[in-house]
């Protein structure tokens, strides 16, 4: 085999697969780096990988182009194996810290969307601030994912019990009861005034006939970030992220944040234990053993 078969199957990507132009570059560049480095010697390949210092993700991004590219030579009868199918993978994981917003930026982003609210003068902008401003409230107040809040309905909402049923990942649900005044107030008035006769989603497209996207609130905080010159990127994710670190901060035992999170693991909830430096910094400096030898 040459070179050639790596340029027949990347114009098959493009024609028949219809993959990106980023996509078919990645895969070029993998595959050719491949070749020039292996030929088409599968196992050398992936021993020159592990002894790398690439990134697990990128590790894991060229196994799967060589992955897809072998499955495509078997599908040709190209090849008479698949080396794939006697070859298992373990990477090393990477380990990310969850990134939590700073609460100078918290402040400013509340503060800010709730003035628009106060200042909205026409029913459009009424709406759309009071939206703004829960949408805010709720990411924080409840540490709920951006996918469960789009999908969000008005039967997912107890106002007598204060309480939101979620429809989390795995089909699982959870309750996430309404714990904050303002919270439950801001929610309280959008559904009377704006949602009193529908039955659908709280948070609606501009059509009405769907749910806001996922999009459109990353936009929403990206806008409002813009408005007031903060220029650290924050996503929708990383009010949760913020949400769990502060509880932890204000000693609330881990189990009952994975509940609330909707972790099917508690070693998923465990990576903001990593995250909580104000409260470590606290506990070393006020309670630190050393602390009774000095005084």
């Amino acid at each position: 085999m040459d070179y050639t078969i790596i340029s027949n199957y990347l114009d098959y990507c493009y024609r028949y697969k219809r993959l990106s132009p980023h996509s078919i570059r990645a895969y070029k560049n993998d595959l050719t780096q491949f070749y020039h480095l292996c030929g088409f010697d599968v196992e050398t390949y992936i021993n020159h990988l592990n002894h790398s210092t690439l990134k697990p993700k990128t590790l894991k991004r060229k196994i799967a182009t060589l992955k897809v590219f072998f499955a495509y030579l078997e599908t040709k009868k190209l090849i008479n194996t698949n080396p794939f199918r006697h070859l298992t993978f373990k990477f090393r994981t990477e380990k990310l810290l969850p990134k939590v917003i700073s609460l100078p930026y918290l402040k400013n982003i509340y503060e800010y969307l709730y003035t628009n609210k106060i200042l909205a003068k026409t029913p459009y902008q009424k709406e759309k601030t009071h939206r703004n401003l829960l949408i805010i409230e709720l990411l924080l107040s409840t540490g709920i994912r951006v996918s469960e809040l789009c999908n969000l309905s008005i039967s997912n909402i107890n106002l007598q019990s204060r309480s939101l049923n979620i429809m989390g990942k795995g089909k699982k649900e959870r309750m996430i009861y309404i714990g904050n005044d303002i919270t439950y107030s801001l929610l309280k008035e959008y559904i009377q005034t704006y949602k009193q006769n529908s039955h659908h989603f709280l948070f609606q497209n501009d059509n009405q006939k769907n749910h806001i996207s996922e999009q459109a609130v990353r936009l929403m905080i990206k806008t409002t970030c813009e408005k007031i010159k903060i220029y650290t990127p924050i996503t929708p994710h990383m009010f949760r992220h913020t949400f769990a670190t502060m509880l932890l901060d204000n000693n609330v035992d881990i189990r009952y944040i994975q509940h609330i999170l909707g972790h099917s693991s508690i070693a998923i909830t465990q990576i903001y234990t990593h995250v909580s430096q104000h409260k470590q910094q606290d506990i070393l400096t006020l309670h630190n053993p050393i602390n009774t030898l000095h005084h």
